[in-house]
């Protein structure tokens, strides 16, 4: 059995068992799934093979800088549930991103090729959220797990947790998961005690702990996303807030006069937007970090530039830096890869492109040396209507605008995106006349089913396809496994991914787990454009 057969799931897949009382779900291994659709012949050629990763979220979860307290109203036992229905700011898994993206990149480096032919993986493409809340210490696990290295995921003091999931009793709070257990005199976290979430004594001691990344063996490629930029993915950054990132108090109680209907309407997908004021509210103290500033407007571009020669910027230039920009393009043989930087830094969570970007964009798809083109974006095409912009700001252009210059180009064959933390595959254009591409997203990184993409270009007679099958990271599938040994990051991931398919507020209704797992035709598939 090669390497890839291991890893995606054509071979096995996993996949959430029955539920026991409490609701929660063991993970299982069952029989894989085959490509469907119209098979290529023995005679097709690959033009390019890639692997596709998104939506990282690397995470600094002890940071004051984050609004995990907004979390706990969508909580289905919490009287607003109903209301709120989902927020997404708290994770029980997220204190165990740095080491889900080092088993992620280890199983990356076992793969040699793609789903259809021999072809050597060409590079792996990354499209945004590499961050969760716009930090630079974020900012330096992810690259420092990517280009290997030592890595040390640790902010604040150095001798112990200090986040959210804690037992110390002065942080002590029910509504996040505590793997430590109870302390003495307290009630169990509700995640334990209502939804069957488990206790791991020492993991938070141990998702502290320096280790060796491995490193990419394949080159790799960046696009900038919303969490890389805004707060959260959604609030600007600014002198206030940035002072409360570094400083030596987080807010642990909201003010009891608060609207909740009118801050949890503020936090919005288009244009400007506010964290909860910490007016009134109750604080806990924790120790001060200059690490935690959050990223200057070039930081993203310097940091992926800053390297050595051999792995070219990962995507970007020196030119990005000078410009203020984070829009690339790169030839991979007769491909010309196209990312685009669809965050809008105004504001808000959904994307855009300003008229600046949109200007090159057409530059770069009129000239004739390419003889395909592959899209790169955070963003998916219909999210594209965050148009805000202040007062003297660049025009912002939208799907529809987008959409009707993308169709005048026919040698545009695929759009690869994240951001809903989904396998999804659409067509944009006239499928029934094959007159436009194929537009793909991929799951997550840190939301069930944690997954990565492999994509291969093949021409077969005429025609024009793309093979695509999604994979595994490798790690153990049962907690029994993943904690026999809390030294090694890849049973870590394992942990992160069976906490992650038991996630309480999305067990049904519209927010449904599975609905980022998609079906077959999205993750396991032949498409064929022309």
């Amino acid at each position: 059995m090669s390497a890839n057969e291991m890893k995606d799931t054509r071979a096995s897949r996993i996949v959430r068992g029955e539920a026991n009382a409490q609701g929660w779900k063991n993970l299982e291994s069952i029989a894989g799934e085959p490509l469907v659709g119209d098979a290529p012949s023995s005679k097709a050629t690959s033009v390019l093979s890639l692997v596709h990763l998104s939506d990282l979220h690397i995470c600094d979860a002890q940071s004051p800088a984050r609004v995990e307290l907004m979390d706990r109203f969508a909580d289905p036992h919490h009287p607003m549930s109903e209301v709120v229905k989902y927020v997404g700011v708290y994770r029980s898994q997220e204190i165990l991103t740095v080491q889900t993206l080092e088993a992620m990149v280890r199983t990356v480096n076992a793969i040699d090729h793609g789903p259809a032919t021999d072809r050597p993986i060409d590079a792996v493409v990354i499209t945004g959220d590499v961050t969760d809340n716009a930090q630079q210490n974020e900012l330096s696990w992810y690259f420092g797990v990517l280009d290997g290295g030592s890595v040390h995921p640790d902010s604040g003091d150095s001798t112990q947790w200090e986040g959210v999931a804690s037992t110390d009793p002065k942080r002590y709070d029910r509504s996040y998961w505590n793997p430590e257990g109870t302390p003495e005199g307290m009630e169990p976290d509700f995640p334990r005690s209502l939804y069957g979430f488990p206790t791991i004594k020492g993991l938070t001691d141990a998702v502290r702990k320096p280790f060796k990344a491995e490193g990419f063996r394949h080159k790799w490629l960046a696009t900038h996303g919303n969490h890389d930029a805004l707060l959260q993915g959604t609030v600007a950054p600014d002198e206030i807030l940035q002072a409360f990132a570094v400083g030596d108090k987080r807010l642990s109680g909201l003010s009891a006069d608060i609207d909740l209907q009118a801050l949890f309407s503020n936090f919005t997908e288009v244009g400007p937007t506010t964290y909860p004021s910490p007016d009134g509210g109750e604080t806990t103290p924790l120790t001060p970090d200059e690490r935690r500033t959050f990223n200057k407007s070039d930081d993203w571009a310097k940091l992926h530039t800053s390297c050595s020669e051999e792995h070219d910027g990962h995507g970007l230039t020196r030119e990005n830096v000078i410009a203020g920009t984070k829009y690339w393009y790169r030839d991979l043989g007769v491909v010309r890869v196209i990312s685009m930087d669809t965050v809008n830094a105004h504001g808000g969570w959904q994307g855009s492109l300003d008229e600046s970007q949109f200007t090159w964009l057409k530059a770069v798809l009129a000239d004739p040396t390419p003889k395909y083109f592959i899209l790169l974006s955070h963003h998916p095409i219909f999210t594209l209507f965050n148009l805000y912009r202040p007062e003297g700001a660049e025009r912002r252009i939208g799907e529809d605008e987008l959409r009707e210059e993308l169709l005048k180009h026919d040698r545009i064959v695929l759009w690869l995106a994240g951001h809903n933390h989904e396998h999804h595959v659409n067509f944009v254009g006239d499928e029934a006349e094959k007159r436009g591409f194929y537009h793909i997203q991929t799951a997550s990184n840190i939301d069930w089913p944690q997954q990565g993409r492999l994509v291969e270009i093949i021409e077969d007679g005429g025609r024009v396809g793309i093979a695509t099958s999604v994979f595994d990271h490798q790690s153990p599938i049962t907690l029994d496994e993943a904690t026999k040994d809390l030294a090694n990051p890849v049973n870590m991931a394992g942990i992160s991914r069976i906490l992650s398919a038991n996630h309480w507020q999305r067990r049904s209704g519209e927010h449904d787990l599975e609905i980022g797992s998609g079906d077959q035709s999205d993750r396991n598939r032949y498409l064929w454009v022309r």
